[in-house]
């Protein structure tokens, strides 16, 4: 019997919070009561009241209403999260109500007239959703002291949808949307009013706006960089929602509005891939990449598991970064149901006869050479280490490579390595010259990639801006005049798959990156992007106004450039690719390279710092290393 009971009841058990739920259907049923007898008042016909029938119409009716209600789910609702959805199940439960206490007067001959019913079934309506909405709109809202408000620009779909997420969250507020459509100016969209971008200052300053959420998830880098200039003088900080991509499988959430991106910010179109160039050297071979788990070396993993190789092995010294690269492949794996065979493999470039028993054993076809020491600071601490592992390295797996009979070597280079300051940079210049020493009467087709700064790797500067900005820390820049090239991971990683296609042996292959970026200039963005104001310190006026975000020259580091190159000399010659240069620039013969490789790891086993900076300098590679030795193995 209890079980049975249980079972009937089950409709009536509504959720975890009990209390919330009883309180919310006695007021319902307390409003529906209420809203019958002003009916039945408004029409003057009070003796249907009094009588048994009346009453049982009434209280029928009411519970019928009440019951829809608990059926279609109507109490699981959070009235601060209540929408226009909530008219449906409240609509059926007066339409059903209203139909049950008609019947029931005809067949009781109650007295109540059909014209009472139906002013019944309006009040009831409004008095069920009415309290939620003004509960909503008044007490929670009033209830809500650091109430955020917002501009939406953008007024399309992806802004009214952003417009019904923040109309769901409690501690937001949509002053206004702005758009440049002059059909939608001067109009409303859900109740909120569409203003020219043009009122853009007046309504933040009027408003006192806090955000300016950027909804327009279909235009072009190069436009979302005019409007995000056009807004960088206003104070209130700036989001942006993704892509149109991003945003086509759901609908847009407060959670989408992100903070401005380095992206954003540069506005730089991606260069687009030829996608037969890409899978070209991969698609059905055998695939190895050193340095498998660091920034471009995972990202070309990547690149590759999706132009769907026979078997890619992933080569690293770090435990950690193999794991985590492994993981992520063997997932997308089983998510696509790519039957890729993925080889995870410990160990150092520098063992020679290790990198040529794997080349061997797996018969390699293509092989990428990411792994290296690039890091500019830590390579001038620990030179013998950096130059041990970017030069010796890579002659060890050109070397395995030539001799076990790889179709394709690439290489990672770097802009660093034209024209160096700094020993990291020397090193890559040196790994190139060993690169070309090598090039010969072989079938391995060796060749070498340079790109400039890389945004999301690790080490850059965007994310180090980004934590100072959030956690109000001055900004540091190094240099006023300092600029650098800037792209993205996955260009990095595309551009070094197609230039495996193109190559013949012994080139050298680039990006054209367009102009490069000062420094400063970006930092400056960042800062008023985030709704604050910066404020550049230097040796004259060194106090930093209240409120605002210091930007402090700290100068530049040991061995760093102010500007960066990416050719030796200007000689490129265009390719397959529009945007994708190649150059064959001319290095020491293989007698000389050897000679100076000699030198070059006595030098390093002796740890000898000096020689080895010397053994740079007249080896060709154009090092100006003009610091003094910070080498903390000296110490």
């Amino acid at each position: 019997m209890g079980v049975v009971m249980r079972d009937y009841l089950r409709p009536f058990i509504v959720g975890k919070d009990i209390k919330r739920t009883f309180f919310h259907i006695m007021f319902d049923v307390l409003a529906l009561l209420c809203s019958f007898v002003m009916a039945i008042v408004l029409y003057g016909k009070t003796n249907s009241i009094g009588s048994f029938d009346g009453l049982l119409v009434i209280g029928v009716s009411v519970l019928a209403a009440i019951y829809v209600l608990v059926l279609s789910k109507f109490y699981r609702i959070i009235v601060r999260y209540i929408t226009g959805r909530a008219v449906i199940p409240a609509s059926v439960a007066m339409l059903v109500s209203s139909l049950i206490a008609y019947f029931l007067s005809v067949f009781l001959d109650s007295g109540i007239l059909f014209a009472e019913i139906f002013a019944y079934a309006l009040l009831g309506f409004m008095s069920i959703l009415g309290f939620r909405y003004i509960y909503r709109d008044i007490i929670i809202r009033k209830s809500v002291k650091d109430e955020i408000r917002v501009v939406i620009y953008g007024a399309g779909e992806a802004g009214r949808q952003f417009l019904n997420s923040l109309n769901s969250a409690t501690k937001y507020s949509a002053i206004a949307f702005v758009d440049d459509e002059l059909e939608l100016q001067g109009h409303s969209v859900g109740g909120v009013k569409v203003f020219d971008p043009k009122s853009m200052v007046w309504l933040v300053k009027q408003f006192n706006v806090d955000v300016v959420a950027l909804v327009i998830p279909s235009i072009s880098p190069v436009r979302r960089r005019e409007i995000l200039n056009d807004l960088e003088s206003l104070d209130a900080e700036i989001r942006v929602v993704p892509g149109l991509v991003d945003l086509m499988s759901k609908s847009v959430e407060t959670s989408d509005a992100k903070p401005i991106s380095i992206y954003d910010i540069l506005g730089r179109v991606a260069v687009p891939p030829v996608q037969e160039l890409i899978s070209r050297p991969v698609k059905g071979k055998v695939v190895m990449v050193t340095g498998a788990g660091g920034s471009i070396g995972s990202e070309i993993c990547r690149q590759i598991i999706r132009n769907q190789p026979l078997m890619l092995i992933l080569f690293d010294l770090s435990e950690y970064s193999l794991y985590r690269i492994d993981q992520e492949l063997d997932r997308y794996c089983s998510e696509t149901n790519s039957k890729i065979n993925i080889i995870p493999i410990l160990g150092s470039v520098m063992e020679r006869l290790k990198v040529l028993s794997i080349l061997k054993q797996f018969k390699v076809h293509t092989l990428f050479h990411a792994a290296a020491y690039k890091h500019v600071p830590l390579v001038e601490q620990n030179i013998a280490e950096g130059v041990k592992n970017n030069v010796f390295g890579t002659r060890a797996v050109i070397e395995a490579s030539v001799e076990a009979g790889v179709r394709i070597v690439t290489v990672i280079s770097t802009d660093k390595a034209v024209r160096p300051t700094n020993i990291m940079g020397a090193s890559k210049r040196m790994a190139e010259f060993v690169c070309s020493s090598l090039v010969g009467d072989h079938q391995t087709k060796i060749s070498m990639v340079r790109f400039g700064n890389v945004l999301g790797s690790s080490g850059s500067v965007v994310p180090l801006f980004e934590k100072q900005i959030l956690r109000g820390e001055p900004v540091t820049v190094t240099h006023p005049d300092i600029t650098r090239y800037f792209m993205t991971v996955e260009e990095a990683a595309q551009l070094v798959m197609q230039t495996s296609s193109m190559a013949l042996g012994g080139e050298v292959y680039l990006l054209d990156m367009g102009d490069p970026v000062k420094i400063v200039d970006l930092a400056i963005s960042m800062i008023k992007l985030h709704g604050k104001t910066p404020f550049i310190v230097d040796v004259s006026n060194t106090a930093c106004p209240t409120g605002h975000v210091p930007i402090i020259f700290t100068g530049l580091r040991q061995g760093e450039k102010l500007y960066e190159e990416l050719l030796v000399n200007n000689d490129a010659k265009k390719t397959h690719h529009p945007l994708i240069m190649s150059a064959v620039e001319a290095g020491p013969d293989r007698v000389t390279i050897a000679k100076y490789l000699k030198l070059l790891e006595k030098a390093c086993s002796d740890n000898n710092v000096e020689d080895i900076k010397e053994i740079l300098t007249i080896s060709g590679t154009g090092l100006n290393h003009d610091g003094n030795i910070i080498d903390y193995s000296l110490r």
